[in-house]
Parts: structure tokens; sequence; C-alpha cells
């Protein structure tokens, strides 16, 4: 079984459902997981359901920061989540989660820091944008427990070794709302979400992939046996690449979304 990676989304629903249909009919892929900023919006999530858009395969998702969480938070509460699977095709993964794959399984574990506006704390539902220390106990339990070989989040750990920075552009916002804030976004060259890294440190174990999303573009890292692959969110343009986690050979896989070029590239 072969399952879709997808970067972030941001409301683009319907674009998704056409990319799905095809990447189901040239890759044979028999799920799809998409890695935070969905959408999670009431009057997106509307429009969806109006729309009558259905994902061809199940789409599994997890919360980024770019979310109204009261809202989803209400919604969940709700019963939301049964009408998503059933009429979207659709399965949210809590914080912290884990589902099979085929023959693997994956652990999932949404939330992150905003760098371009304040983070919303929403203390009545103890549900905000970004990763509470209590929920990345909770991952912690749950991953050494069931060892996910494949771990979906949205940000990365920073401090372990990816190599990611952050776009200057940005810089300011990282000052202003994140470390005044009072959290560490760590170093310009390796940067990402101190919960994940304590979450990293705290395995017991080194799954096989770490996918996450988050900074909008491609990367790619090896630390201590562990992939990590950052998705890019350009899934619908020109010559986008594909990334393929293969549930029984527990690998991911780079593949050109046109498959009319060359196979799968790299381990």
């Amino acid at each position: 079984m072969r399952v879709l990676l997808v970067g972030d989304v941001h409301g683009r629903h319907e674009e998704l459902a056409e990319m799905l249909w095809r990447a189901q009919a040239d890759f044979r892929i028999g799920a799809a997981i998409q890695v935070g900023d969905f959408g999670f919006y009431k009057d997106t999530m509307a429009r969806a359901l109006e729309r009558r858009i259905r994902y061809p395969v199940p789409l599994h998702v997890i919360d980024g920061n770019h979310e109204d969480h009261r809202w989803l938070r209400r919604s969940l509460s709700s019963g939301a989540a049964e009408v998503w699977r059933e009429e979207l095709n659709l399965i949210y993964q809590p914080r912290a989660s884990v589902a099979s794959f085929g023959a693997s399984k994956a652990g999932f574990m949404g939330g992150a820091l905003h760098v371009d506006r304040p983070q919303r704390h929403n203390l009545l539902s103890r549900f905000p944008n970004y990763i509470l220390p209590r929920q990345r106990e909770h991952a912690t339990a749950l991953f050494n427990r069931e060892r996910p070989e494949l771990v979906v989040t949205h940000s990365c750990p920073a401090r372990i070794g990816i190599g990611l920075r952050g776009r200057t552009h940005l810089e300011h916002g990282i000052d202003r709302h994140i470390r005044r804030a009072g959290f560490d976004p760590g170093p310009e060259d390796d940067c990402g979400d101190l919960e994940l890294s304590k979450l990293w440190h705290s395995l017991g174990y080194r799954p096989r992939a770490w996918a996450f999303g988050h900074f909008h573009h491609a990367h790619e890292a090896s630390v201590e046996g562990t992939r990590f692959v950052c998705v890019s969110d350009a899934f619908d343009s020109p010559g986008a690449m594909f990334v393929l986690w293969d549930t029984e050979e527990k690998k991911l896989l780079n593949c050109p979304a046109d498959p009319s070029g060359a196979g799968p590239i790299g381990p």
C-alpha cells in the first residue's frame, strides 16, 4: 500500500480532491496524510460539505497553526469528525494519535507556533494553536508503546540537526511572536518546535521517517537513522514532486507528480 503525503493546503480543498483523484489513478494510493494547515474554519469546511467534495481515498489530517482552533474544538465536541468522515472521507487525527496503514503505523501530533501573529492561547478549551507539554507527554507515552514507523507533525523538532532555516522575511515575526512570548524557535540554521525536540529525545526508538510541513518548501535530512522530510505545499504546481510512504517496505519515495517522467527517486 502507498500513502501520499500532502503539504499545507490552506483551504484549497477542491484542488486537493482533484489532485488525489489523479494520484489514485497514477500511483494507486490507498490513503493520504495531510500535515496540517488544512483549513479548519467554519466557512471553509461548510463550503466543502455544500459542494459535496469527497476525497477518493481516506484522507488523514492533523491541525496546523493556521486553523480556527476554538471552532475546531467545538466542532469535534459536537460530533463533526463523524460527519467529515462520512461525507468527505476525511479522518481528523487528534493530538496525539496512531493509525495503521497496511503493514505499518503512523503517529500524529498536530499544532505549531504562529510566526506571523500572536499565539492563540485559547485557555478555556485548552486547545491552542501550539503544542502543550501535556500533549507532548501523551505522544511520548503513546509512540513509545505503539512504535509507529512514520511520525507526522506540522512543524519539526529544533536543535537536532535537521538544518532547516527560517525565511528571512519572517525574522521579525519570530522575534516578536515566538521569542518575546517565551517560546524557543531554535537556532537560525536548525529551527523548529521545542516541544517536538523534547518528543524526539524522549522516544525510546527511532522511527523510519518523520514528515512535516509548515515551512512550505521541500527539505530532507537524516538524523540518527530517521529520514526527516518537509513536504512542499506546491502539490498542484507543474513539476511538483510527490512524497509517498510505502507501508510494506516502510520507507518514503519521492516521485514526480507527472508519471510520464521518471519513476520513484531515492530510498
